[in-house]
């Protein structure tokens, strides 16, 4: 008979006992209830056990399980998980290989310890497990199964695993912080981190581990280091936080900030000393107080009054300019509220004052200034016209500057008022030019009848060559008085050009504003166009009139046409540039500018010389320059060109120059036009201009001729010595 338990592999066996070997049954009854009690005992243990209990084939099927193990693994029960597994590497092990080293470990050793391997619950989450086992073999070495214990150790391996994270991130931190760390035991560095090397210049740790703390201090602050370590050391109180100055291994000084604390290394007390760098902090520091220095010499110097006002409205500091002003001291107006109070008297004036402060403060980031003025009254009750320039600091404190302007702007004032006065007086005087310019022209024309009249008479009585000095004079002197009369028709012309340019611009700026209250009715607006173009009837030349023109053989044109008017002169033209240059615009105004600058060049260029026109493009511009190598411009008189009634050259009221003449001069008007339709048609013009080195004044004359120039021999000399250029830039046009 063989009777057989699996509960821990008990066998017992009768087999071949013979009649007279069998024990009596009493005996026999009493051996069966004590198996019956072992029994039952292994199976509380099995049954109870906190551990996994398995039993699993070489192929890696559960035998047998107990309790624990099915809800290690998230089964119901044994019979579950059981039934449930029948592979454990693929569905158990999160990496099957590693049912394969264990199986190599089982092989080699024959059991295995605390083998740890991550593995899936039921519901697929993760779990750690610990696995103690051992190989069952038959008498033959066969391998029967495996049988084993199980642990569930997630938690302790989580915690382990927080800890070790929680140890690198604290050697990461101390190993990249920006201050400098070491770890001190009595007065040797015990260890130091990469920051506290680069701070002091070493190359390596082992320059300083393991070597005094007194290396790294100055020796200014060796006595009071030392004794701070001493103090530490015997435990009494010695500062959280000091400063000290330290010397690198370079012999540079730096500025340290320490703050050290108790704590174990490597089983000994030590001390973790934190070394930030504050040398960039200490200069800042010392610029600062410079810098506070010198605004306090400013301010008390300054030409203006300064006042700084703290967070809470309370004034912290004036300048004497300050009391010199207003006659106020710290005294007087201690706060923001006693200042509003004396120096706004008036109720309401006070309010608006108020209003507007709290506005600007409120609006107002720092840095930005906050530009007023207001009158006040100061301590003699005298009230002046103060400008305020606040400013804001980071701080949220303010310092303003205060500027008396009362001189200023009475000055002002009175300026306004000449001016009025002055327009009033150049309106009259512009009425009465027209005027007389009017009233000559008919005795002008009288007297110009008459004086024929006279020189037929006597032609057709043979005396003339007896009255040709009388007649001659009166005939140039008419015609000089006749020129006056023209000019003075284009200067008020100009005049008028101008002023309804002003009014355009008045009421295009006019219209932006009404714009802003509200929409304006279709009939406001037909009533404003027709202001307009009844304004600009008095301009010359119009948009409309706009067309493409290819700029190189439009001035080609134009001086074809003008070869008359200066061929008394021995003028050389140089004309250079790109071709199919095409600029949009009216071609009468094109040809005004072209006849103007060409007119004013010939004038100003001696006999003999040369005047270049050249075009070219730049970007989106096209660029027209005219330059004469005549006498130029003084610097002085250069800012005055385009201002109108200019004359190139000091001449007499009533010279014998005829236009293109050299030295004839114009009256600056076409410059003047130009300018103005530049304003209109979107074109500029500006002039460079260096006078002769050998006419350095206006009072220096050019003999007209390089042939009489005492200083110049040649054309090319003259070209050095001087000259002017007028440049003009259009938008580039559509051919």
């Amino acid at each position: 008979m063989i009777i057989t338990t699996t509960h821990g592999n008990l066998i017992m066996n009768y087999e071949n006992l013979t009649k007279e070997e069998l024990v009596p049954e009493s005996e026999l009854k009493e051996a069966e209830t004590a198996l019956r009690q072992a029994e039952e005992k292994y199976r509380n243990i099995y049954e109870n056990a906190t551990e996994g209990v398995f039993q699993t084939s070489p192929d890696g099927r559960f035998i047998s399980a107990n309790p624990s193990l099915a809800r290690i693994h998230g089964y119901d029960s044994p019979e579950d998980l059981i039934n449930s597994v029948d592979d454990m590497a693929r569905q158990l092990y999160v990496s099957p290989e590693r049912r394969a080293d264990l199986i190599r470990l089982l092989q080699k050793y024959g059991y295995a310890q605390n083998f740890e391997v991550q593995m899936y619950r039921k519901d697929r989450t993760l779990q750690w497990i610990s696995i103690n086992v051992k190989v069952v073999k038959d008498k033959d070495g066969k391998v029967l199964f495996y049988e084993g214990t199980m642990q569930d150790i997630t938690q302790r391996k989580v915690a382990e695993q927080s800890l070790m994270e929680s140890e690198e991130r604290y050697r990461t931190a101390i190993e990249h912080s920006n201050d400098g760390v070491a770890i001190i035991h009595g007065n040797i560095n015990q260890y130091v981190n990469r920051r506290f090397i680069e701070m002091f210049e070493y190359e390596r740790p082992e320059e300083i581990i393991g070597k005094p703390v007194m290396m790294v201090v100055h020796p200014d602050d060796i006595e009071m280091v030392t004794d701070i370590n001493m103090r530490r050391q015997k435990g009494e109180p010695v500062p959280s936080r000091y400063e000290f100055k330290g010397i690198t291994r370079n012999k540079k000084n730096i500025y340290i900030e320490v703050s050290a604390t108790s704590t174990t290394f490597r089983g000994e007390p030590v001390y973790l000393i934190y070394m930030r760098d504050i040398t960039e902090r200490k200069q800042a520091e010392d610029a600062i107080r410079n810098e506070r220095n010198r605004f306090q010499t400013l301010s008390e110097n300054a030409p203006f009054g300064i006042a700084m006002i703290d967070k809470e409205g309370y004034f912290t500091y004036i300048n004497p300019k300050f009391i010199e002003i207003f006659g106020y001291t710290l005294k007087d107006i201690p706060t923001g509220k006693m200042w509003f109070k004396r120096a706004y008297p008036d109720r309401n004036y006070r309010k608006k004052a108020i209003l507007d402060w709290i506005d600007d403060v409120e609006n107002t980031k720092p840095g930005e200034k906050m530009p007023r003025t207001f009158d006040v009254t100061c301590m003699d009750n005298k009230v002046k016209t103060i400008n305020f320039i606040p400013v804001m600091l980071i701080t949220g404190e303010l310092i303003i500057s205060f500027e008396d302007i009362t001189g200023r702007i009475e000055a002002h004032n009175a300026l306004i008022k000449s001016h009025k006065e002055l327009e009033n007086l150049n309106r009259a005087k512009t009425k009465a030019v027209n005027h007389i310019s009017h009233e000559l022209k008919t005795p002008l024309a009288v007297i110009q009848g008459n004086i024929r009249i006279m020189r037929r008479k006597l032609e057709t009585m043979s005396l003339i060559t007896h009255f040709q000095g009388l007649i001659e004079p009166l005939e140039r002197n008419l015609e000089r008085l006749f020129n006056i009369s023209r000019e003075t028709d284009e200067i008020f012309n100009v005049s008028q050009e101008l002023e309804a340019l002003v009014i355009l611009d008045d009421i295009d700026r006019l219209w932006q504003h009404m714009e802003v209250l509200s929409e304006i009715p279709p009939d406001i607006r037909s009533h404003w166009e027709a202001l307009k173009k009844w304004t600009s009837h008095h301009l010359s030349g119009s948009t409309q009139n706009f067309q493409s023109i290819d700029l190189s053989p439009f001035i080609q044109s134009v001086l074809e046409k003008m070869k008359h008017l200066f061929a008394h002169r021995n003028i050389r033209f140089q004309i250079d540039g790109e071709n199919f240059l095409f600029i949009s615009m009216d071609p009468v105004i094109l040809r005004d500018i072209i006849e103007s600058l060409v007119k004013n060049a010939i004038e100003n260029t001696p006999d003999g010389g040369i005047i270049a026109i050249t075009m070219e493009q730049k970007e989106d511009k096209i660029w027209l320059h005219v330059t004469d190598y005549g006498v130029g411009i003084t610097e002085e008189n250069q800012q005055y060109i385009f201002d109108g009634l200019f004359h190139t050259e000091e001449t007499e009221s009533y010279s014998s120059k005829k236009p293109y003449d050299f030295g004839a001069g114009g009256k600056g008007l076409e410059l003047l036009r130009m300018k103005i339709n530049g304003r209109r048609f979107g074109f500029d013009i500006s002039c460079k201009s260096k006078r002769c080195v050998y006419l350095p004044t206006d009072q220096d004359m050019c003999p007209g001729d390089i042939a009489l120039c005492q200083h110049c021999k040649s054309p090319d000399d003259c070209k050095t010595s001087g000259g002017t250029i007028f440049s003009v830039s259009f938008p580039v046009g559509s051919d």
